[in-house]
């Protein structure tokens, strides 16, 4: 679990230093949300209502303030790369068939499939509508580049689930290709926003790239050792989902050889029943799964607080070796 200290620590500089501008990226997601189309702004004010981290517009913005930029394009391209992200969310949540999303049931759960489809395509639009108004060719290009990464890797994780084994050398692919990439992205619209050197911007890039690794090894160990209520969404999803993560891999390789194959008979199932779920969250829990992910994830942290050091001491560079740290010491 977190310390109370950092967490609250970390609110409170991101609050200091960029906290009016993410106020105004929320308003101009409201802004985008809204439509004469009844549905489409029922479910825009629900999605907006849900909130979240907001981790991906909070480091756009700190990877431009730390390049030297200040102005109000880090805002509409904060609400970008929100709206597109969220746009992944409504799909992801559709293709697992999710229950939950932030402690509130899914839109998809709410609506349905095709309601959840057609409102997440509409955000892609409305993102990538935005996107062109901006007309920065280097910006489009890092998004573009990112979009094709993320949906490339969903496919093969889709692959991978329906053969039923994953490696770790797969797992960090996928999430490499799908959190990462766009995390990643982030940070690098945000140095190009700077106009900072190329070795720079490169650096940015590589720090969003780590981080995004740790933050979604960090994710999926809390899908086997969270609280349900703080975590806001069900535990043990993953596996429901037939999504082979970290701390599961870990765990079938520390396993002892009829134990694992037992696993792996119950994963090959249509459907677990909630024991059996738990039996399978134990035998992680037993064998170190969740720890062995949780180091790994400190080692991606580590790595890319080290990407931050070519920038001169600033409160935005401890800002961001903060979320570093953050990332793998949350509890939800």
């Amino acid at each position: 679990m977190p310390t109370p200290t950092l967490e609250r620590l970390l609110k409170e500089r991101v609050s200091a230093l960029v906290g009016e501008e993410l106020a105004a990226v929320e308003e101009e997601i409201g802004q985008q949300l809204d439509s004469p189309v009844g549905l489409i702004q029922e479910m825009g004010e629900y999605i907006a209502g849900a909130g979240g981290k907001r981790l991906r517009p909070m480091l756009l913005l700190l990877a431009a303030r730390v390049s030297g930029y200040r102005g109000p394009r880090s805002v509409r391209l904060g609400c970008v790369v929100e709206l597109l992200h969220t746009a992944t969310l409504i799909h992801d949540d559709v293709v697992d068939e999710a229950p939950l999303r932030r402690g509130r049931p899914s839109a998809n759960a709410r609506w349905g499939d095709d309601a959840s489809v057609l409102v997440g395509d509409h955000l892609y639009s409305k993102s990538f509508a935005m996107l062109v108004r901006d007309n920065d060719r280097s910006v489009m290009e890092t998004l573009a580049r990112a979009t094709v990464s993320m949906t490339e890797a969903e496919v093969f994780q889709l692959e991978r689930k329906r053969s039923g084994v994953t490696t770790e050398a797969e797992y960090l692919r996928i999430i490499t290709q799908k959190t990462a990439s766009f995390i990643s992205a982030c940070c690098r619209i945000g140095a190009l926003l700077g106009g900072i050197a190329p070795p720079l911007v490169e650096a940015l890039t590589r720090y969003g790239l780590a981080l995004g690794v740790a933050f979604q090894i960090s994710d999926d160990a809390l899908d086997f050792s969270a609280d349900q209520d703080r975590l806001g969404k069900a535990i043990g999803s993953d596996l429901r989902e037939g999504k082979r993560t970290l701390p599961l891999i870990a765990m079938l390789e520390r396993a002892a050889v009829a134990e694992a194959e037992e696993v792996r008979a119950l994963l090959r199932r249509r459907a677990l029943a909630a024991s059996e779920l738990e039996e399978i969250r134990r035998l992680v829990i037993a064998h170190d799964g969740v720890e062995y992910a949780r180091a790994r994830a400190a080692e991606y942290a580590q790595a890319a607080k080290q990407d931050l050091e070519p920038f001169p001491p600033s409160d935005e560079r401890a800002t961001l070796a903060l979320i570093a740290d953050f990332v793998v010491d949350r509890d939800r």
